[in-house]
């Protein structure tokens, strides 16, 4: 089925239409960061209020019939902090009024979460799930084949932000956007998860990148990203899609420029 993609306007988030259906879009919640944080030594407020009313207004305004968490929704990897539990099942409890479904693709941060989501939410395969020509996951791991039959396929995982000056508070969460030849998304896929496509070679597919939903996390800049790295999505990693082509895309949809051209004015301050 065909989908329709817009953007939310003010917020790291999408609204997908397919089938009659709408799904809020959102990624990398990381819900409990500020544990970590403390940690270290840095005390940091508690960033559920701030997520759960953004999020509710974006519920609110949008209508929309589902929402779709995109992986990381807690942060801690191995196990599942007090405070992360605490917090996962106040922001389920809170939106299951608001939608008829909540649905969640597991990302790495994810360990535990569907013992915490119970009823709540539809937990999928972390390898993530196809709805009408989309295809969504978290991003840190290889989807299936049949993922190359989308149009497009979304992940999160990423964190890109953009500085627009020198200093603290510069950062900017964007978007990126590419292309690829389906025939080079199928060998890719195949190669590393064995089946084959079954839409055939022709065309293209479109990669989205959207950025994490939790303002505490600083982000990853493009520059870093472009060197590759554990951290970076294994779908950037492949080569098959043109990071350095990407564009970038702020909240509201507008484009900025390519990353390759973002990086050489950066070169330039």
């Amino acid at each position: 089925m065909p989908v329709m993609l817009n953007f939310a306007g003010d917020d790291a988030a999408i609204v997908l239409e397919s089938g009659g259906k709408k799904y809020l879009i959102v990624s990398d919640l990381h819900l409990g960061y500020e544990v970590e944080l403390a940690r270290e030594g840095i005390h940091f407020p508690n960033q559920l209020p701030n997520i759960l009313e953004r999020l509710l207004k974006l519920l609110e305004n949008h209508r929309v019939d589902a929402l779709m968490l995109l992986g990381d929704v807690k942060h801690r990897v191995a196990g599942v902090s007090w405070r992360e539990s605490r917090q996962v099942v106040d922001l389920l409890q809170a939106v299951k009024g608001m939608v008829g479904e909540v649905i969640i693709t597991p990302g790495n941060h994810d360990a535990g979460i569907m013992s915490l989501a119970g009823e709540m939410a539809r937990v999928v395969s972390g390898r993530g799930i196809g709805i009408g020509e989309a295809w969504m996951l978290h991003g840190h791991c290889w989807p299936p084949p049949q993922a190359a039959d989308a149009k497009i396929i979304i992940i999160g995982h990423t964190h890109p932000v953009i500085s627009l000056a020198r200093g603290p508070g510069s950062r900017r969460k964007v978007f990126l956007v590419m292309k690829a030849p389906r025939s080079r998304v199928v060998k890719m896929l195949s190669s590393k998860m064995g089946g084959a496509s079954a839409a055939g070679l022709r065309g293209q597919v479109t990669l989205l990148v959207m950025p994490h939903f939790n303002n505490a996390l600083q982000g990853v800049e493009l520059s870093q990203l472009l060197s590759g790295g554990r951290s970076v999505s294994p779908l950037l990693r492949s080569g098959v899609f043109g990071l350095s082509d990407a564009s970038v895309l702020m909240l509201d949809g507008s484009r900025l420029g390519s990353v390759e051209w973002y990086v050489r004015s950066g070169e330039l301050w």
